[in-house]
């Protein structure tokens, strides 16, 4: 399998009438086994996050993050992400279940603690060189 991907709403909070629902792809490939890519370009153009699938795995149940990620569970029924960049911070509401369930699924294809089995090392030794 080359990726797994799945569509998870999430919900952009930004505390008054224009907080909205977003369709985000959520995405996954062994061959990069420490990343999960969200990609927002159903709605903003080219922008696509990539969050450590650790730390994804450990806000599900405790606030984590440095930098420019953050998550943390809200309730028993949301994950809290925030996201900084230039233009400021998203803060981002997302099914824990959901969340959960495709973590979940990511660790069946490349279980935590063997994704350094995964890593082409030499392919990209060879390909930091030749740049």
């Amino acid at each position: 399998m080359e990726r797994l991907t799945t569509r998870i709403a999430m919900r952009l909070m930004t505390g008054d009438e224009r907080s909205r629902d977003l369709d985000v792809a959520w995405s996954y490939r062994p061959s990069d086994p420490y990343a999960i890519d969200l990609d927002f370009s159903d709605c903003q153009a080219d922008t696509v996050w990539t969050i450590s699938r650790d730390l994804l795995t450990a806000g599900l149940h405790t606030p984590v993050g440095e930098g420019d990620v953050h998550v943390a569970p809200y309730g028993d029924t949301r994950l809290l992400i925030a996201l900084a960049g230039q233009e400021g911070v998203a803060l981002l509401a997302a099914p824990a279940e959901e969340v959960d369930r495709f973590v979940n699924a990511t660790a069946e294809l490349v279980p935590a603690g063997s994704e350094h089995t995964r890593i082409d090392w030499g392919g990209g030794l060879e390909e930091l060189l030749a740049s």
